[in-house]
């Protein structure tokens, strides 16, 4: 099992630079003839990028997140049973992150970004595969109870690059009369932005759902696992989340207002989970 998993993150590693490499490519040979910058070259449409790399760029990513799953996946659910290391849950967030980013980019042009995830997914691969998972007792769970926790750690990381982005967006909106510079010039537009966010926030959101709904049917005896306030905290979450993209769509709510009612959501989130460690391990 450990040849497939070398042999997965090797394919993953392998497709991820051939990406980032295609990207950057692209990126300065759209910057040289006209002098523009990294987010201009790369952000206003999909078109800016010639044709063979807009039409292989999906296809090795879909090719890396195949192989970067599968040697998540082995790295979580061993022989012994499910271990949640951090080196794992760290490879299981940078799935996530570039899957959201991945799926957004067949509407959006917002490949750029991947010049940041690509790299993070590589080094997350290397130490995955260089790097002992450490003491970690291995959990004897059901394949219901499994999929619960790989459903509830998606979502979390997918609503918190929600949180990160709409932080991003609130600090590209204070700049928009300023040049772009550093980091900023790596970011696609503002509007492109939130358009990114919100769908960042739809699939946090469906993810966060199939989480509640699988931990209501799977999970027995919540109360006496002491649960009951983990749930409602999230639940809570859930409904902020779910007001926000009502509003937006019916009200018109955008900038400002969807980063707050965003990071309002993610910290009774991330209350629900540390919150709840701190009942169970300090106060009961």
């Amino acid at each position: 099992m450990y040849d497939l998993t070398l042999l997965a993150s090797l394919t993953a590693i392998f497709f991820y630079a051939l990406g980032f490499a295609i990207l950057w490519r692209a990126a300065n040979s759209s910057n040289e003839p006209e002098d523009l910058d990294l987010a201009e070259s790369l952000d206003a449409s999909p078109t800016n990028l010639s044709t063979n790399t807009v039409g292989i760029l999906p296809w090795l990513t879909l090719t890396a997140l195949i192989g970067h799953g599968f040697a998540c996946i082995n790295a979580l659910t061993g022989e012994n049973g499910f271990s949640l290391s951090l080196i794992g849950v760290s490879n299981l967030v940078a799935v996530v992150m570039v899957f959201v980013v991945a799926a957004s980019s067949t509407k959006l042009p917002v490949n750029n970004i991947f010049l940041l995830l690509f790299p993070i997914s590589i080094f997350n691969l290397l130490c995955l595969n260089l790097i002992d998972p450490g003491n970690i007792a291995p959990l004897e769970l059901s394949t219901a109870q499994v999929a619960h926790i790989l459903l509830s750690i998606s979502a979390y990381t997918a609503l918190m690059t929600a949180a990160l982005q709409s932080i991003l967006l609130a600090l590209q909106e204070r700049r928009l009369k300023q040049p772009r510079k550093g980091l900023y010039g790596l970011l696609p537009a503002l509007e492109t932005m939130e358009h990114l966010l919100l769908s960042m926030l739809w699939i946090g959101l469906a993810l966060l759902s199939l989480s509640i709904v699988t931990g209501l049917i799977f999970l027995e005896d919540m109360l006496s696992q002491r649960l009951t306030h983990h749930t409602i905290l999230t639940s809570l979450s859930w409904l902020v989340y779910a007001s926000f993209l009502v509003g937006h769509h019916v009200f018109g709510w955008r900038g400002v207002t969807a980063v707050r009612w965003n990071l309002a959501a993610f910290a009774l989130l991330v209350l629900g989970y540390f919150g709840s460690k701190f009942v169970l391990e300090y106060l009961l």
